[in-house]
């Protein structure tokens, strides 16, 4: 009797374990989203815009952050960095700035014909007490601004198009719950928010 109850307990004890594992995994699996915007700034250069959307600054949750390599060319700028997010959570980021020459010439910044910029991040979350697992997101942003043809706003500004599309690698029970989609239209908000109030030209 003593033997089965023994053998009982320590089934009892790795039927739990494996539950909780298994709960882990669900906990720290992935579901795709996704959110896309077009909008019109009349009164803003293309320049101005990309200028805002490089920053990394204008990112929400992001509490601190430092630069940990930068490089750039005539057209290409790219830089990545190191951030906090909150208690316990931290990540990664790449920004990438594109400026698509003129057929005229190669031509960057303010006389560039597009930008593109591309913000990747990856945030992990640790849970308290435990070393496993990381519960890890991934936001992805690639902005397309272009000149508003024959619109011309203050300071000689041509004018702008905006299209930005994000992509998201989120955590299933938030993906459940409506808060990844939340989080996609807050970012959606914050960033036109900010570029209503970049300056007009750069």
């Amino acid at each position: 009797m003593g033997i089965r109850r023994a053998w009982w307990a320590a089934w009892r004890r790795w039927w739990a374990l494996l539950l909780a594992g298994a709960a882990l995994l669900v906990l720290s699996a992935r579901v795709s989203a996704g959110l896309s915007v077009t909008h019109l700034f009349p009164a803003h250069s293309p320049a101005a815009l990309a200028h805002v959307l490089a920053d990394f600054s204008k990112q929400p949750h992001v509490t601190s952050w430092s630069v940990e390599e930068d490089r750039s060319n005539y057209t290409t700028w790219s830089y990545s960095v190191s951030f906090s997010c909150g208690a316990r959570c931290s990540g990664r980021a790449l920004v990438r700035a594109h400026d698509a020459p003129r057929a005229a010439g190669p031509r960057h910044g303010h006389a560039a014909r597009a930008h593109s910029v591309t913000v990747t991040l990856h945030a992990c979350t640790s849970l308290p007490l435990l070393a496993w697992p990381q519960l890890c997101e991934e936001v992805e942003s690639h902005a397309v601004v272009t000149p508003v043809e024959g619109a011309e706003g203050a300071g000689g500004a041509e004018g702008a198009r905006l299209a930005v599309e994000w992509r998201a690698r989120c955590l299933a029970p938030r993906w459940l719950s409506g808060a990844c989609a939340r989080d996609l239209l807050l970012r959606r908000g914050a960033l036109l928010d900010s570029l209503r109030h970049a300056p007009l030209a750069v």
